[in-house]
């Protein structure tokens, strides 16, 4: 970008300030080099006898987590000063435990995993989602499950995220198969209901993610309209979630709503829902016209749980289901194993934790079935380099290597 000469001389005539305690006056190009130059040589400045490593760790383990303790440390302070306040604001009540009652009923858990590979010809995706009948507090029958269809992706800027989102838009097509299958009277879909906004599609996406993300927002519209048909009670159960949205409603200083809820809600209790809008919903609300019931469809709330004795986790719910979400509390909080997730989730995940041995295992396979080719003919020798793993991706075919290496890399 050109600078016109007025705004050149404003830059230069005044001083420029690097950091909040220094002041620099203005000075020649030349000089604000050597200036930059020398501040690098003192902050990296080690005896010559010393390698870099050490002084790198040092600075990132103990001089960083100072820094970071720092901030903490008034992160904390605001936090218990508005907690106070936030009692008397955030309405609370407490879900009810009973095995022999709602939680005994048919409730399906749903969930998918995904752990593609990147090899040196393109990026292979790796995905998978599972579906299972719980009844009487025992898993009934086979699961419902489905795979990837295999692809690859030689030219894919971001293809974890896209990936992320196909392996969401494969749950919520086994989801809506084991609505139709089972009859469930309800069903805990591991992860939101809404899909991530992150997946949103950008201006610089490809056509094809743009059209994986409309594939994804109709199956995932298709599988909330097969729900209210049936009069199944769903909800979205999310593990992980960086929202923030009541310190804005709150008038607090920015922050996680886990983070403030968790002081104050104890084991059982859930908070008041209220609906969600981002531009993930939008794009349910235009694709849901074709649906019967239209917008409603695409009306979701959300709401915050504690049903154990960690943190709290985020849910979602259709809008039909906002007057039993206190049967659903009482679902998730009897369900919970002692971490807080429902036994039918814990189980499906259980069953489609893709890890990265069974990635590693599936690179293996695919390497031996191309030397098979090669001994037919129909791959020459020189074709197998591209099969081999992008640099930096991990390998093991036993989860305790993996985790051993993870461990001697964090050493």
């Amino acid at each position: 970008m050109m600078l016109s000469h007025r705004t050149r001389k404003s830059v230069t005539e005044s001083s420029i300030s690097v950091f909040p305690s220094t002041a620099i006056e203005a000075r020649s190009p030349l000089q604000l080099n050597r200036l930059i130059g020398d501040y690098y040589s003192r902050l990296f400045e080690a005896d010559a006898k010393e390698t870099q490593y050490p002084l790198l760790y040092e600075r990132l383990i103990e001089d960083g987590t100072d820094g970071v303790l720092e901030k903490f440390r008034d992160y904390a302070k605001q936090r218990r000063e508005v907690l106070e306040e936030l009692r008397s604001k955030v309405s609370l009540q407490t879900a009810s435990y009973d095995e022999g009652g709602e939680a005994s009923k048919r409730v399906v858990g749903v969930d998918a995993g995904r752990n593609g590979t990147d090899y040196r010809f393109a990026y292979v995706p790796l995905y998978g989602a599972v579906a299972l009948l719980v009844e009487g507090w025992r898993v009934t029958g086979e699961p419902l499950c489905a795979s990837c269809k295999p692809e690859v992706w030689p030219a894919e800027k971001d293809p974890k995220r896209r990936e992320s989102l196909l392996h969401m838009a494969l749950e919520f097509y086994v989801a809506r198969r084991s609505v139709e299958l089972w009859s469930p009277d309800y069903l805990l879909f591991d992860g939101g209901l809404i899909l991530n906004p992150v997946l949103h599609p950008r201006t610089d996406d490809s056509g094809d993610y743009k059209r994986d993300f409309a594939f994804a927002v109709i199956s995932a519209i298709d599988f909330l309209e097969a729900c209210r048909r049936f009069g199944v009670s769903l909800v979205g159960f999310v593990k992980r979630t960086k929202m923030s949205h009541l310190y804005r409603v709150l008038g607090l200083p920015p922050t996680r709503d886990t983070a403030l809820l968790s002081p104050i809600m104890r084991t059982g209790e859930y908070t008041e829902p209220f609906p969600m809008r981002n531009l993930v919903v939008r794009s349910y609300e235009s694709f849901s016209t074709g649906f019967s019931g239209g917008g409603e469809l695409a009306r979701v709330y959300t709401s915050y749980i504690k049903t154990g004795s960690t943190t709290p986790f985020r849910i979602e719910v259709p809008s039909y289901c906002v007057r039993d979400l206190g049967r659903i509390a009482s679902v998730l909080f009897t369900m919970a194993d002692p971490s807080g997730v429902p036994y039918p989730v814990h189980e499906a995940d259980r069953y489609t934790r893709i890890t990265r041995p069974t990635a590693n295992m599936y690179a293996l396979v695919l390497f031996a079935k191309a030397l098979d080719l090669v001994k037919k003919g129909d791959l020459d020798s020189s074709d197998l380099d591209m099969l081999a793993l992008q640099y930096g991706e991990p390998w093991s075919l036993k989860e305790d290597d993996y985790l051993t290496d993870l461990a001697a890399k964090r050493e």
